[in-house]
């Protein structure tokens, strides 16, 4: 018995001596310089361009970076790789306009007004605009029951901007703007805005700007339509 665990005992020595050497076999290896190749063809190969464009499987990343490690050559064609891929991702992306930055606190600033909800302080209407907020901006001037035609009521004349609560059993007919940008935002009813050779359907919710120079009318397809009307002046 006592034989028989020594032999046992010996095989698994003998085993874990052969896996150190197996390790240290495959170290010797990884640090072990390439065989001898023509640098200039293997760069120009392309295989630089792949690895630094992720184009390559692990197997081949691992052989580039061996020589990398080994050949300054490669090494110095890799950073010059690297750095053009840089220089043309930063001349591909497209400059920011500089105003942007005024418009985001504009519209920010639009945002905050319009959630005051202050009759006496309104925002401009645009695509954020919240249909609940502008119906308790307005509603104490809402006219009661279905018009007769169309009701009009000014809510704001002054700096070269107009806002008009429209409350409409109505079409609106055509008509063309050639220096004031209209918009209208619905807050009750639906219609049908007819721009040019376009048709759009709008409802509670809906936002749109009317192109200048484009001839327009609007269509009721409910029994009242209520919107605010802004025109701005340019």
């Amino acid at each position: 018995m006592r034989a028989k665990w020594l032999k046992i005992s010996s095989c698994g020595a003998y085993l874990a001596i052969g896996v150190v050497f197996l390790q240290l076999w495959v170290r010797t290896l990884q640090h072990k310089k390439p065989m001898p190749i023509d640098i200039e063809e293997y760069i120009a190969s392309g295989i630089i361009y792949d690895y630094c464009a992720g184009l390559l499987p692990e197997g081949e990343r691992a052989a580039v970076e061996r020589m990398v490690s080994f050949y300054p050559e490669v090494r110095a064609e890799l950073h010059s790789v690297q750095e053009t891929l840089e220089q043309n991702a930063s001349q591909a992306a497209m400059p920011l306009p500089p105003d942007l930055k005024d418009k985001i606190w504009g519209v920010l600033d639009n945002l905050g007004k319009e959630q005051k909800r202050n009759p006496e302080d309104l925002p401009l209407i645009n695509k954020y605009s919240s249909v609940d907020n502008w119906r308790q901006m307005v509603l104490p001037m809402l006219p009661a029951g279905i018009p007769e035609g169309t009701d009009v009521q000014m809510l704001r004349n002054s700096d070269g901007i107009t806002q008009m609560l429209i409350s409409s059993s109505i079409d609106v007919p055509d008509e063309v703007h050639e220096n004031e940008r209209e918009s209208f935002f619905v807050l009750e009813g639906n219609c049908r805005c007819n721009i040019g050779e376009k048709q759009i359907e709008l409802g509670p919710g809906g936002y749109i700007e009317i192109p200048m120079h484009e001839h327009h009318h609007v269509e009721a397809l409910s029994p009242r339509v209520v919107a605010i009307l802004q025109r701005i002046a340019v």
